[in-house]
């Protein structure tokens, strides 16, 4: 993306970030009793001087992940036999001050820590756990005095927390800076403040790399845990990353939208993604239209640049064994094949079977012959623009293709042939019917033509907004026709990148009629192989488990390694911890629905993302999606 460009002349008044500046000018080092600083900003060096007693896994990354700190850890091996004389000595003290105390909580504390060092001296002893020194310290910096003054008081919080404590190096800052810097120069005097003994195994226990966070190589900074950054790259591929699928959901207001779009453009600029947008509530129209972008914005109810004929035959990847993934069937897929010699147009033939199931409705198929009648009328049509069933149509244009009303009048034909018997005129009568809405009324605009969407930019949004106003039968026979289209244009290029994002996804749920979920539940299953990806959007994974198409929404979850899970409502709470497993913590986050919070999965990894969008991203996301 270039930059918009100041055509008022004046100057860029954005502040001027400081902290790339410190980075690529001179640094100079200041000390002196109280302060340690690195370059123009301020610092102080601390040590931790007190620790819990009991500890769980990971505790320490939340000492080594402090925003604006530099955390530094020392070792020192102590003698095992040594180490014992202290803890026996110790345990005396404290049993003769056990005695002596009074007070009954006292004794509970003395006690307790009588036990503590017991259990330390069997680890030591008995199991032979290595035990040494260990002294961490925490240099906190900032750029201004008062920015450092709060900063310190929000971090002495957070390793209250802890159940730790720490204490300023007063007087020992230029030795302290020596230590944590590269050269490293350890210096006795700062070790003895903070050095605490501590076993081997509760130390790497603790170790920061417990927490949870990813840092993807040639990744984006999509969010922030609570003490890691999330760095993502959903091209990855190893381990648990086998697709770069993504199911979304949130309830309104939660700031799902402003995520999709950040996701969007960070793929459009970082990795060159071509996109697709299917936008049911005109949401992602200012982000295309944005200079920055220069995208495409096309209306898929409307002739002049929207129109699919869905009578132009698309190539489609041939389905083999090798494709399919364990428990999987050719079966369950809708375009069937027996062997590599089946040609394009006999594969688009039975697309156009379920494209016009869809517009006609099963009712008016369902009747003896029809479907007959209306393959013969599909075939002989072609036959009358040179189109036979073994046709290379790789050179044809998009206006050698017979249209709708082409295959109205082979219809027509058919049911004036006086050498068919009066039931055959009559089905082709019937079907003459059926086709007249498309080939002459109002759905003529839909259909009846040449294609004429041919998008030149990699960021296309698919306006479907007026189709959700059109009949039922009509927005589902358009949304397959589009669905088609899509797919052809994923998987044309395998070394291209592509996303297809789905927005809305409730809409394409009718018990009715699965084949709209069916033909999505494939795309996730299929696009990994052709460098692809879908991102499907929706309310709560509960939108997509109607028993009807249960079985599919299922399996556009599970084949997702990405998702993003933001606010829930009860209602559909339930469903969505029993589908993914969710913790009680986790059931808590989406319970408080805060806006820009939610839970990231990647593969087998999870975590609690904030996503904070700079504003100058949200300027290009306009006003779609509410506020």
């Amino acid at each position: 993306m270039k930059r918009k460009k100041d055509v008022s002349g004046q100057k860029d008044n954005d502040r001027v970030n400081e902290y790339i500046l410190n980075l690529i000018q001179p640094a100079g080092i200041d000390d002196s009793d109280n302060h340690a600083s690195i370059g123009d900003g301020y610092g102080r060096i601390y040590a931790i001087i007190k620790y819990p007693a009991s500890v769980d896994y990971g505790w320490l990354a939340p000492l080594c992940n402090l925003e604006g700190t530099a955390t530094i850890i020392e070792y020192r091996y102590a003698l095992p036999n040594a180490m014992l004389k202290a803890f026996d000595k110790r345990i005396k003290e404290l049993r003769n001050k056990h005695d002596e105390a009074k007070n009954e909580s006292e004794k509970a504390q003395y006690k307790k820590a009588i036990d503590d060092l017991d259990k330390m001296i069997k680890r030591i002893s008995v199991n032979n756990e290595p035990v040494g020194y260990f002294n961490i310290m925490l240099h906190v910096q900032d750029m201004r005095y008062a920015d450092l003054e709060n900063r310190i008081k929000k971090i002495s919080g957070i390793v209250s927390v802890q159940e730790c404590s720490m204490r300023l190096l007063r007087f020992k800052q230029p030795q302290a800076l020596k230590c944590i810097s590269p050269y490293y120069i350890p210096d006795r005097m700062v070790a003895n403040i903070g050095g605490r003994n501590m076993p081997m195994s509760t130390f790497t226990g603790g170790f920061p790399m417990a927490a949870a966070g990813i840092n993807d190589i040639g990744g984006y900074l999509l969010g922030k845990t609570k003490n890691m950054v999330a760095i993502v790259n959903m091209w990855i591929r190893g381990k648990d990353r086998t697709n770069s699928n993504w199911f979304i959901s949130g309830v309104p207001g939660v700031g799902k939208s402003s995520f999709i779009k950040f996701l969007l453009i960070m793929e459009y600029a970082v990795n060159c993604t071509r996109l697709f947008v299917w936008d049911a509530e005109n949401e992602y129209i200012d982000l295309a239209r944005h200079p920055w972008v220069n995208g495409e914005v096309i209306d898929c109810a409307s002739g002049s640049t929207g129109r699919i004929n869905p009578l132009q035959v698309r190539t489609f990847p041939r389905i083999t064994e090798e494709d399919l993934e364990p428990e999987e069937s050719l079966e369950d897929f809708l375009i069937l094949e027996e062997s590599q010699g089946v040609s394009d147009v006999a594969l688009h033939i039975q697309s156009l079977r379920v494209f016009f199931d869809i517009y006609f409705g099963k009712q008016a198929m369902e009747k003896t012959g029809m479907r007959a009648r209306l393959e013969n009328c599909i075939i002989e049509t072609y036959k009358r623009f040179g189109i036979g069933l073994d046709s290379d149509v790789s050179k044809l244009k998009a206006e050698d293709y017979p249209c709708i009303s082409d295959l109205y009048e082979t219809a027509r034909q058919f049911s004036k042939d006086q050498k068919l018997s009066e039931r055959r005129r009559n089905q082709y009568e019937e079907l003459e019917d059926l086709l007249f809405p498309a080939a002459k009324g109002a759905d003529q605009y839909l259909w009846n033509g040449p294609t004429t969407l041919n998008p030149r930019s990699d960021f296309t949004v698919l306006n479907t907004s007026k189709l959700l106003e059109m009949d039922d039968n009509v927005r589902n026979a358009q949304f397959y026709n589009m669905q088609t289209w899509n797919w052809h244009e994923m998987s044309k290029d395998r070394k291209e990148k592509c996303l297809t994002t789905v927005d809305e996804g409730y809409l394409f749920v009718d018990p009715d009629n699965p084949m709209l979920m069916k033909y999505f539940r494939n795309m996730s299953k299929r696009d990994r192989k052709y460098e692809a990806g879908l991102m499907f959007v929706t309310h709560a994974p509960a939108d997509v488990l109607d028993p009807a198409v249960k079985r599919l929404g299922q399996a556009i979850i599970d084949n997702s390694c990405y998702k993003m899970i933001m606010g829930c409502d009860s209602k559909n709470l339930e469903e969505t911890k029993e589908v993914l497993k969710l913790s009680d913590k986790e059931e808590l986050l989406l319970t408080s629905k805060t806006r820009g919070k939610g839970i990231l999965f990647a593969g087998n990894t999870r975590l609690e993302l904030n996503v904070d969008i700079p504003d100058k991203f949200l300027e290009m996301f306009g006003a779609g999606g509410g506020r």
